[in-house]
């Protein structure tokens, strides 16, 4: 052949040159052959072939019961439902009518034991520190009265944790849950209240001095103190009550405006309705709970007479404002204010073994309080509103 002229030219091969590659292969088995250019098979609308369907299960969910259960694990902690008041933070999902007694229970033997073993220890330092000390007499235990007053702020300081304690390990809500409705303290509030307790001590003083001009001697509630006793003298008392008495009143508020308020009102009903509704009625209300908290802190004082009414008024006073706000920080900062009072007022005038010392009081100590309480109680509920205080949860 003349190598000029032209013949046949190859066929292509099937990548050698641009243009439409030959048809696959017959595929094997069952199933359709993929699509061109390897592309997934394709099956005819309502054509699903039913080796498949053995290998593959379906892509859509089979009926209700065909698969296991899923294994759900219940919270061990559960906090109060959405829109609950301070009271009924113990109405949790996982309430019982026997958790409030037992938690109850469990705080009166932790507190004496926890107290116990304190005093213990602390005997143990005080021995090895400073020596031997003598047998303790009537509720004396170390001879200095200054000791003898941090020991027993502390022993009544270590009640917090165990209130909140309880409320986790038996009622098995939050740690924090006594405390606000919002499962915690509320600092800048406590602040904005201790500023109201000054408000209150002030007009205590002056309804105090006003008493005292208009009444008799006999009626009087006694507010010219002694003679001062002098830096020496003052200043470790006074650092004792400064950095304990805070502790010592948060710890009384957390037991009888905590955690009696709201085991009492756990037992209200979620349901008003129903049998014997007033009674229903009555322990969704706060009341119950706000007045036995009230005795039982009149019970833990030695008062007598008109200082008895007097403490029940502030505790009844305190508890209204602990619903009202949804929390404890109105009642632990009056309570602070009022006994760093109490307690430095005879630290500074040589009356420090004077501290323990309860008893009666004039009528007239009772009548000049009312006013005090009421314009704290109306500044609290005023600037809790101003503020918008969470009071639900």
């Amino acid at each position: 052949m003349d190598p000029q002229q032209p013949g046949p030219s190859p066929q292509p091969g099937p990548y050698s040159q641009p243009g439409q590659p030959p048809p696959p292969p017959p595929h094997p088995g069952p199933y359709p052959p993929p699509g061109p250019y390897g592309q997934p098979a394709q099956y005819p609308p309502g054509q699903y072939p039913q080796q498949h369907a053995q290998q593959y299960p379906p892509p859509y969910p089979q009926p209700y019961g065909a698969y296991p259960p899923y294994a759900y694990r219940e919270p061990r902690i559960v906090p109060a439902p959405a829109g609950t008041p301070y009271h009924r933070l113990a109405r949790t999902p996982k309430h019982a009518w026997w958790r409030p007694i037992v938690g109850t229970v469990l705080l009166v033997a932790l507190g004496f034991f926890v107290t116990s073993l304190l005093v213990v220890v602390w005997a143990i330092a005080h021995r090895l520190l400073a020596g031997p000390f003598p047998t303790p007499s009537g509720t004396d235990i170390f001879p200095s009265d200054t000791e003898n007053l941090a020991v027993t702020l502390v022993m009544l300081a270590v009640l917090t944790p165990l209130v909140g304690l309880a409320a986790w390990l038996v009622q098995r809500r939050p740690f924090w849950s006594v405390a606000s409705v919002l499962n915690r303290i509320r600092w800048r509030w406590l602040l904005w209240c201790c500023l109201l307790a000054v408000g209150y001590i002030a007009l205590s003083f002056a309804m105090g001095y006003l008493v005292d001009a208009v009444f008799p001697p006999e009626d009087a509630i006694g507010t010219s103190g002694d003679d001062w006793i002098g830096w020496g003298a003052f200043v470790v008392p006074a650092l004792v009550i400064v950095l304990l008495v805070p502790f010592q009143s948060a710890a009384e508020e957390f037991v009888f405006r905590g955690w009696l308020i709201q085991a009492v009102g756990a037992y209200g009903p979620d349901d008003p309705n129903g049998r014997a509704r007033w009674l229903r009625t009555v322990f969704r209300s706060p009341w119950p709970g706000i007045v036995l908290g009230g005795a039982a802190f009149v019970s833990a004082h030695g008062y007598s007479g008109w200082a008895m009414a007097n403490i029940f008024l502030f505790a009844v006073t305190v508890g209204w404002l602990t619903v009202r706000t949804g929390g404890l920080e109105a009642a632990i900062a009056l309570h602070a204010l009022n006994n760093l009072i109490a307690f430095l007022l005879p630290a500074a005038t040589g009356r420090g073994d004077q501290w323990d010392v309860q008893g009666g009081a004039p009528w007239t100590l009772f009548v000049a309080d009312i006013p005090c309480l009421v314009f704290y109680a109306i500044a609290v509920a005023w600037l809790a509103r101003r503020q918008e205080i969470a009071r639900l949860s």
